[in-house]
């Protein structure tokens, strides 16, 4: 029976959602990789919170502050391959996987644009294309040789 205790609350512990990944979380990891991985992740995260945002009409400053920490993330997970030190043509899965990521992330900030209000539409459409701007740095870095 004590057995069986146990290994439900193993369970139970090991089931439990890991806590909400934050900006600062990812810029204290010391790999480069892995924070390209976590910023990439965080970037999609906050960007399905704005999509909430905008369905159950929350606060505007906060729907900002998310679509802001999509470009930061974005832009960190830039900054983490290039502190490497290595050519973009060693790093080309990251790379690709970057472009891909931003890509859809910029698709989202794109749709995410037309169901907001004009007042936001305009903060939106700004973050958009300083996200387009780290995209193409991702698509040179896979292009690059």
């Amino acid at each position: 029976m004590k057995g069986w205790a146990a290994i439900l609350f193993a369970s139970t512990v090991l089931a439990a959602p890991p806590p909400p990944l934050t900006m600062d979380d990812v810029r204290r990891e010391g790999d480069p990789l892995r924070r390209f991985e976590k910023a990439i992740r965080l970037a999609e995260m906050r960007l399905a919170d704005a999509w909430k945002l905008v369905r159950e009409q929350g606060p505007v400053g906060e729907f900002e502050g998310k679509v802001n920490e999509i470009v930061d993330a974005a832009r960190l997970a830039l900054e983490s391959l290039e502190s490497t030190g290595k050519r973009p043509s060693r790093l080309s899965r990251q790379y690709k996987r970057g472009e891909l990521r931003t890509r859809a992330l910029e698709r989202g900030l794109k749709e995410l644009g037309v169901a907001v209000g004009f007042e936001e539409r305009v903060f939106v459409e700004k973050a958009r294309e300083q996200l387009a701007g780290i995209h193409e740095k991702f698509l040179h870095g896979v292009m690059s040789k």
